[in-house]
């Protein structure tokens, strides 16, 4: 059994080497804080111990960096994608948009020429625009969207603001067909200018030809001359263009020359077309100008009373000639 004396002894010296060993630790502590602070130890094992371990974290960091480095590329080129295909989209609007006016540029300056026209010719006229091109490659016709219901009636000349077009050939409600100066079956009474020559044009089946098979082999007929209507057979007036002499054949042991005419109406880029319905009939105009010219004169003579008046009031002189009291 261990006395109380024994146990007393063993507890002064458990505490004698506590303090002991804290007065070590101390010593060392304040002994190794002398030594960093002179000699920077500590900081040059740090260093070291960095450049053991900064391989490790790059080799561990290294494939994060690398899915990141991906995720942002991938990221980033479908950006680039969106945004090509919003800048492709922008471009193909604003082509559209440019296509668009140019077309309306070019509504605008057909429109101004078949004003011009109107203003030329003799003729009551109407717009009609186009509604449907015939499918059949061998019948060059089109519909129009005038018909009986505006006064349209079979033959009536149809035309542009650079020359003949066609004749209608059939009437509906409210539209027409219309059968052009190419198609095979269409002829059309023309004059040559300037010699006068007069001829039958016929249509070639190609919308850049016309043909004229009749002409004498002593014909006089030159490169570009003007074809127009010869107002024979009554349902073209005289002098409407039809086109150009585009080339002159005479072949050996025929008995006619012939010549192909290149026409001048745009057939296949109209939209509007005019046709022609009836002359304007010169009594009319002349009759017109007859009674503005007469009400011209009844203002002159109006007026001329109205200032008489007015100087008679100035100078005193009443006007019904009565003398003032």
């Amino acid at each position: 059994m261990t006395s109380p004396v024994s146990l007393e002894t063993a507890a002064l010296r458990s505490v004698a080497a506590g303090t002991a060993r804290l007065m070590f630790y101390s010593l060392l502590a304040i002994v190794l804080m002398t030594l960093d602070y002179r000699g920077a130890y500590v900081q040059r094992v740090q260093a070291a111990a960095g450049s053991l371990v900064e391989p490790v974290m790059l080799m561990i960091d290294w494939p994060f960096q690398g899915l990141r480095a991906l995720s942002a590329m991938l990221a980033s080129r479908s950006e680039m994608s969106q945004r090509q295909a919003e800048l492709e989209q922008e471009l193909i609007e604003l082509r559209a948009g440019l296509s668009v006016v140019d077309d309306l540029a070019l509504d605008n300056a057909r429109l101004r020429d078949l004003l011009e026209t109107t203003e030329r010719l003799d003729y009551a006229m109407l717009a009609a625009e186009l509604a449907a091109i015939d499918l059949d490659p061998f019948a060059h016709r089109i519909i129009v969207k005038r018909g009986r219901s505006d006064g349209v009636e079979v033959g009536m000349p149809v035309i542009d603001a650079y020359g003949v077009v066609g004749q209608i050939e059939q009437v509906y409600r409210h539209s027409a067909r219309v059968i052009l100066l190419s198609d095979p079956d269409h002829a059309l009474p023309v004059q040559i200018l300037p010699n006068g020559e007069r001829t039958i044009a016929y249509g070639s089946g190609a919308l850049d030809r016309l043909r004229l098979t009749d002409l004498p082999m002593n014909t006089t007929l030159a490169y570009d001359q003007l074809v127009v209507t010869s107002g024979l057979g009554g349902q073209f007036p005289s002098g409407l263009t039809v086109g150009r002499i585009a080339q002159i054949t005479r072949l050996p042991g025929q008995a006619f020359a012939t010549a192909d005419v290149q026409p001048t109406a745009a057939m296949t880029r109209n939209r509007q077309v005019l046709i022609l319905t009836e002359p304007i009939a010169v009594e009319d105009v002349a009759g017109s100008e007859l009674n503005d010219a007469a009400v011209s004169t009844e203002e002159v003579e109006q007026a001329d009373e109205s200032d008489t008046a007015a100087d008679d009031e100035r100078s005193g002189v009443p006007i019904d000639g009565e003398p003032e009291p």
